[in-house]
């Protein structure tokens, strides 16, 4: 048994690694704001003509696009995603013929142009009359679309034509952000823990001493998208089936850990601890190198083995 995984309210229990996570289809969550949110997927799905996916960049919202296409009645034909300006730019024909009679799914609709908006309009108002009349022609049979910000906000700004608005959320799913879900945190970063040891031909088997409490320090911008980039790459830099807080890059609150950081933090001199002040200036190298330690090493001018014992002791004490 590993004492390493879940999350109930403040403390940890025991679960055996690998363990299928609570979830519907692809998607991972026992937090109740996520329960309630496959309860409606789920019963939703099944009736679905048109719908809109809404949450913040790196919350899923393909995914739940595709476990929505999964559980409806369009699961035996294509899936097809593209963003909505893409669609409406290109040769649309071609699309709709590799979505017949399955799902298309339109993403960053908050992207499109006033012209691209009355584009689109026609494009439902041409389907709608179409598709009702024509089952065998090359039409989706669902239609959902993608916003990293709510349609009707974007309506109440005049940034998105009302009328738009109204024909896209009579049914409308909002997906929440990871620092709105911590509970899921642990089965996630397992998930992805083992899912991306398995790409590389490694072994693991879950998070050590530590590693959970490090990552609940952060706040998560860049959300699960975030959370599995890191595991990623903690995957990558740890040496055994278990990982370690060292084997976590630098969190960044700032932006997401897609990009490069450079942070702007210098020691400050209201705190003079010497200990406090190394491990700003190892995590500032750290995040010029994107979390590779052996470079990071080589810049300090040390071994990776005290770079991982600085870090390890700077974990600790930060905790305290």
């Amino acid at each position: 048994m590993s004492a390493f995984i879940q999350l109930s309210n403040d403390s940890l229990r025991a679960e055996e690694p690998g363990r299928a996570p609570a979830g519907l289809e692809g998607m991972i969550g026992q937090s109740l704001v996520m329960q309630r949110l496959f309860a409606r997927l789920r019963q939703a799905a099944p009736h679905l003509r048109v719908a809109a996916i809404e949450g913040e960049p790196g919350t899923g919202k393909m995914l739940a696009a595709r476990t929505l296409h999964t559980l409806g009645p369009a699961s035996g034909a294509a899936f097809t995603a593209c963003p909505a300006a893409h669609f409406l730019l290109s040769e649309t024909q071609a699309l709709l013929e590799e979505v017949r009679g399955g799902t298309l799914y339109l993403n960053r609709l908050a992207d499109l142009t006033s012209e691209q908006q009355s584009r689109f309009i026609d494009f439902l108002e041409w389907w709608e009359h179409r598709s009702g009349r024509d089952i065998n022609g090359i039409f989706p049979r669902q239609l959902f679309v993608g916003s990293s910000k709510p349609l009707r906000q974007l309506s109440v700004s005049g940034e998105l034509r009302t009328d738009l608005c109204y024909r896209l959320t009579a049914i409308r799913f909002e997906l929440p952000p990871l620092r709105d879900r911590r509970d899921d945190i642990p089965a996630l970063a397992e998930s992805f823990a083992i899912h991306h040891g398995a790409v590389h031909g490694k072994t693991m088997r879950g998070l050590g001493p530590g590693s959970l409490a490090r990552l609940f320090t952060h706040s998560w911008p860049g959300n699960v998208r975030e959370l599995e980039t890191i595991m990623a790459n903690a995957v990558m830099d740890c040496a055994g089936q278990w990982i370690r807080p060292i084997d976590i890059p630098p969190l960044v609150q700032s932006a997401s850990a897609l990009r490069p950081q450079i942070s702007t933090v210098a020691p400050s001199e209201d705190d003079p601890n010497l200990d406090r002040m190394i491990l700003r200036h190892i995590t500032h190298v750290l995040a010029r190198t994107r979390g590779n330690k052996l470079r990071a090493s080589q810049l300090l001018g040390i071994s990776r083995s005290t770079l991982y014992r600085l870090l390890e002791s700077g974990s600790l004490a930060s905790h305290k």
